[in-house]
């Protein structure tokens, strides 16, 4: 099987955030996806290991920042490749709440949910949630994931779903 075909899917770049007893955290992920319009409904898929994925479950809420091309790189970076459980990412990146969930300011729209299902896989669990809120935060275009490695030269962490080790 040539993996290299999965990247010929389409992906966007998000930091999925909610709360952890107050504080709050967030990873970057590529799969997020709309369901259904009517009821607004999306999916998120969080890689087990990530400290977010516990919490999601936790709090039944999370928001999706849609990361726009010309939205900071080091937020990719920032919530991509360190743990939440022992880093406050929000401490670097600037957040506004939204639903009372915190959305990364520098992203060009974001989307709130409330969980309503999920679905447990080997390694990623993939949360369906319920539309609460959405809106645009700046004209940006999305940065989707072909142009985060071909444009920015961006590496997929080890618990991103795409993933394939060098």
């Amino acid at each position: 099987m040539n993996k290299s075909a999965f990247y010929q899917l389409s992906y966007g770049v998000y930091v999925v955030s909610t709360w952890d007893k107050g504080r709050a955290v967030g990873c970057t992920a590529n799969s997020a996806m709309q369901i259904t319009s009517d009821p607004a409904t999306v999916a998120v898929s969080i890689n087990h290991d990530n400290y977010t994925n516990q919490c999601i479950q936790d709090t039944g809420k999370f928001a999706i920042s849609i990361l726009g091309e010309h939205s900071d790189p080091g937020i990719i970076g920032t919530f991509g490749f360190r743990s939440s459980a022992d880093h406050n990412k929000f401490e670097e990146v600037e957040q506004v709440l939204m639903e009372c969930m915190p959305v990364v300011q520098d992203a060009c729209a974001y989307i709130v949910c409330q969980v309503i299902d999920k679905m447990e896989t080997s390694t990623h669990t993939v949360f369906l949630g319920k539309v609460l809120n959405a809106d645009m935060l700046k004209k940006d275009d999305p940065m989707t994931y072909a142009y985060y490695h071909n444009v920015i030269k961006g590496k997929s962490p080890k618990n991103a779903p795409t993933y394939i080790g060098e």
